[in-house]
């Protein structure tokens, strides 16, 4: 393989059938958690554990119940965009780190 071959391979996209419709899944996966993940969180430890495990007032269950459920929306954020970045990874750059 040579490095004119390389950096021709690098620019073109990945011959996957349907790898368009692939990433409006994967966007579509996502959007739907994020909205679903942070207000569920919110919720259900508002609820469930602030209030009838912990005791707290609702004021109090409130305000960590939003702290959990912002940290929930970071993860599920970082974790689409680690699954966005490695789909956008060329080719050769998978083969040179295994």
């Amino acid at each position: 393989m040579t490095a004119d071959n390389a950096a021709g391979n690098a620019a073109e996209p990945k011959p996957e059938g349907g790898s368009l419709a692939t990433t409006f899944k994967i966007f579509l996966l996502f959007a739907g958690l994020m909205v679903k993940v942070p207000v569920g969180l919110y919720f259900s430890c508002k609820l469930l554990l602030f209030q009838s495990l912990l005791l707290m007032s609702p004021d109090d269950s409130g305000f960590y119940a939003t702290i959990v459920a912002v940290v929930g929306l970071h993860v599920v954020l970082a974790v689409f965009v680690f699954i966005v970045w490695k789909e956008g990874m060329p080719d050769w750059w998978e083969e040179k780190s295994e």
